[in-house]
């Protein structure tokens, strides 16, 4: 499609990639938008992100970050650093504020409404339908049963005592109960006091509140000896393991979830939201041609639809598979792997240092499944 001059945009869905989209969007004054928020999202979640300069913004709302991360397993602990591309948090909140303070109001109308789709066509409460040069469809939607989930429920706490390595971020640790579905902990130290501890499930099946609290009280209490903590805040969520094909509809683009910003081995997802949006906005305000808001290349997807098949094939090895990620990345390595930069030399030292029968059947399934 080509988008021509004072065009009319309209933005469904007031998330990450909602706000992101219309604050940039917002700068051009031929983008004249309609941003429809729709239902208010309560959680405040974390957002991980390695830092790299192609996403200026990033470095503005950066609430915490690590040059040292580990992966650790029962046999071994695996210690990344990075001083240029360290790991990252911002929360919801703050990038959803910061979005809001840079948004150029005279440009946006907001309407906080839900959006109805059907036939083809978008429709507001009242049953107008929507008629723009472009629609961008930002919203969530419902994930079938059958689809394989990286789900989470993350608990802030505060301890009596210094007990946290403030320094080193814990991306996973497999010291934890694994008959559920490939179980790890994910623990950002805040302070020495206080961190964010996640036990986070690779599963076709979301646990109980109560399963995520006794798993992250067990770890508490097996790895770092505490009984006494207070919680301060929780976060939780379900990220799809898997990308979606979307049905051709003229006009529309779909961005975030709905876009595949998600990384299917990982489920990180926020950057890579960040680069669609760059992307797509520089593509309507320049007028280009738009296609689509593809985000990951081919060889990524593939590496990854290859690396989902292995751990659902062969679970029990896990640990094994993601500390393959110390025998060939160094940080500087990890930090553009996990964020879809390709790097020849180390992907190819990752392949040779995985399971080799359990790469070649997967490699295989994904090849002939394609």
């Amino acid at each position: 499609m080509t988008i021509k001059y004072n065009r009319k945009i309209s933005v469904i869905g007031g998330g990450c990639a909602g706000y992101s989209i219309v604050k940039e969007l917002s700068k051009c004054r031929k983008n004249i938008i309609d941003f429809y928020l729709g239902s208010k999202i309560s959680n405040n979640n974390f957002w991980g992100f390695w830092n790299f300069d192609d996403i200026n913004d990033l470095e503005k709302v950066i609430k915490h970050k690590w040059e040292k991360w580990k992966i650790i397993d029962q046999e071994n602990e695996t210690l990344f650093q990075s001083d240029n591309h360290p790991y990252c948090v911002t929360s919801r909140n703050d990038w959803i504020q910061f979005c809001k303070n840079n948004i150029k109001d005279e440009n946006v109308s907001f309407f906080d409404e839900d959006i109805s789709y059907k036939n083809n066509f978008f429709y507001r409460k009242d049953s107008e339908k929507i008629n723009s040069d472009l629609i961008i469809d930002c919203r969530s939607f419902q994930i079938s049963t059958d689809t394989y989930l990286q789900h989470f429920k993350g608990f802030v706490i505060e301890t009596d005592n210094e007990i946290f390595d403030d320094s080193t971020a814990i991306l996973m640790d497999f010291r934890c109960d694994q008959s559920n579905g490939i179980q790890f902990i994910y623990l950002l130290p805040i302070t020495k006091k206080m961190a964010l501890i996640e036990p986070t499930i690779y599963s076709y099946r979301i646990e109980s509140d109560e399963f995520y609290y006794k798993s992250m009280e067990k770890y508490l209490r097996d790895i770092y000896k505490v009984n006494k903590f207070k919680i301060i805040s929780e976060e939780k969520g379900a990220i799809p393991l898997a990308s979606f094909k979307n049905d051709y509809i003229p006009n529309v683009i779909n961005l975030g979830l709905k876009g595949n910003a998600n990384r299917i081995s990982s489920g990180y997802t926020f950057y890579f939201i960040q680069k669609q949006v760059k992307n797509l906005s520089r593509k309507v305000n320049l007028t280009y041609k738009i296609n689509n808001s593809k985000i990951h290349s081919k060889l990524i997807n593939f590496l990854d639809r290859i690396f989902i098949d292995v751990l659902k094939s062969n679970p029990s090895k896990a640990p094994q598979i993601f500390q393959s990620f110390g025998k060939s990345f160094n940080g500087d390595d990890m930090a553009f792997f996990m964020s879809s930069k390709i790097k020849i030399i180390p992907i190819l030292k990752m392949i040779f240092n995985l399971p080799t029968k359990i790469f070649i059947k997967s490699f295989i399934r994904c090849l002939f499944n394609d």
